[in-house]
């Protein structure tokens, strides 16, 4: 009796172990099959991603043709930026937000004049940038250069949103001018006043009030009626220009819970505009 006894006790272990391990099993594939889920989740909503980018290159471009030539900044902006798209729309069943904010190059500091006579309308940490950037910044002009030294620290990429600090990106331009050989240029009609006037003072162009009086209108100033050259005024190393041949673009594309972040630079080649960069953003 005893070892029937225990032979059932034997046997309803052997099922308890046969009961655990399936529960076990099934949870495994349950966890597997959700890992599996997330991943193809996560390459559906990448690839989305991927696809808002591409397809933000028309809008970037009409906008480019139809309204960059014809824009105007009030007298206090602090900083050359549009925003041009925010859309939200529904992709195969997943929420996807595009959104694109300009930044006109030829409303910053050239590359060749933030250490110069410009260096004042700076931040002060867009000096200790660009000095630990050093060569590799001068010898090929990139924001992504920037990061690599920033630390984590101070701001390169302008953000999604106007702040109160800027970045350097807003305040430095790496494509102006927009190609080797051409005089860097300066829209006053978009560029911060202070740069603005830093740049007349410095060529002899005399005072901004026109410019101002033209911006606080929401008038485009042609800057050939605006400046008043004095008789010693040498060529300008800087250009005032009321259109400009570069900008740069930050592309925010969202997809479900996937959310990438581009800066694409666009130049103008005379008779065409040009994507001549297209960075990640990953601070």
């Amino acid at each position: 009796m005893k070892g029937a006894t225990d032979q059932r006790g034997i046997a309803l272990l052997l099922v308890l172990v046969a009961l655990v391990l399936s529960v076990t099993a099934a949870a495994g594939l349950a966890r597997v099959a959700a890992t599996a889920r997330l991943r193809h989740d996560a390459a559906a909503t990448t690839r989305l991603a991927r696809e808002l980018l591409d397809a933000a290159d028309a809008p970037v471009l009409d906008w480019l043709h139809r309204h960059a030539g014809r824009l105007v900044l009030p007298p206090d902006a602090v900083s050359p930026r549009f925003l041009i798209l925010d859309e939200t729309l529904d992709l195969r069943g997943i929420p996807c937000r595009l959104t694109i904010t300009a930044f006109d190059q030829c409303g910053m500091v050239p590359v060749a004049e933030a250490d110069g006579r410009l260096a004042a309308t700076l931040p002060g940490d867009a000096h200790r940038l660009l000095a630990r950037a050093g060569t590799a910044w001068t010898n090929r002009p990139g924001l992504d250069v920037l990061v690599a030294v920033s630390g984590g620290v101070d701001p390169v990429f302008p953000g999604q949103e106007a702040t109160a600090r800027r970045a350097i990106g807003e305040c430095v331009a790496t494509h102006n001018p927009s190609h080797r050989g051409r005089v860097a240029s300066l829209n006053v009609n978009t560029a911060p006043l202070d740069l603005v006037a830093a740049v007349y003072a410095a060529h002899g162009l005399g005072g901004i009030d026109a410019v101002v009086e033209a911006r606080a209108q929401g008038r485009v100033v042609s800057p050939g009626t605006a400046r008043a050259p004095r008789s010693n005024a040498t060529r300008p190393v800087i250009a005032p220009v009321s259109m400009s041949t570069a900008w740069a673009f930050r592309i925010d594309c969202r997809a479900g819970s996937t959310h990438e972040s581009w800066w694409c630079v666009y130049a103008d080649t005379g008779s065409n505009w040009e994507r001549v960069q297209r960075l990640a953003i990953t601070e």
